[in-house]
């Protein structure tokens, strides 16, 4: 069960997702984290992150991620999830009876893996935005672009379409 979540679609081509989710294992190894990815017959991918050893493993402030990249119609669904695992729950209701001030270290450790959901979204949009600046707007001779998503032709000083609002 997850206490923080991220649900977000990503207005890009489901083909960006192998890319998506080999950055985010990238940046979050740069980071010393562990990442295991798994590629789903759907097109999609399932990146579980973590970090923190048995020592943290027992105080329950192991650190958990889990982010899952889907096709949704044209578009990319990005599910990101961090909170109390299996492997935590039970140092949280010791912590809570007999030792109340492990659970102060534990709500640090909470509040430390909420920030990790918004840095996988952050990279997802990255990816997104450097893939749609590189061509998403076909321009025209006249000056107007023709959206590459739904193909109605908006004016040249456009950021979005007018059709379906994509970025162009």
């Amino acid at each position: 069960m997850a206490t923080f979540s991220t649900k977000k679609i990503l207005y890009g081509s489901t083909s960006l997702i192998p890319t998506i989710a080999n950055r985010i294992q990238e940046e979050f190894q740069n980071d010393g984290y562990e990442v295991a990815m798994d590629a789903l017959s759907s097109g999609g991918y399932d990146i579980s992150i973590t970090k923190g050893g048995v020592f943290k493993a027992v105080l329950g402030m192991k650190t958990a991620l889990k982010v899952t990249l889907l096709p949704q119609g044209s578009n990319i669904h990005f599910e990101a999830g961090v909170g109390i695992w299996g492997q935590q729950a039970i140092p949280t209701v010791i912590s809570m009876l007999f030792f109340w001030p492990v659970l102060i270290t534990q709500i640090w450790g909470m509040v430390e893996q909420s920030k990790l959901d918004d840095k996988a979204l952050n990279i997802a949009k990255d990816v997104v935005y450097m893939n749609n600046n590189n061509g998403a707007g076909a321009t025209t001779s006249n000056g107007s672009k023709f959206c590459t998503g739904c193909g109605t032709q908006n004016v040249e000083s456009a950021n979005f379409c007018c059709g379906c609002g994509r970025p162009l």
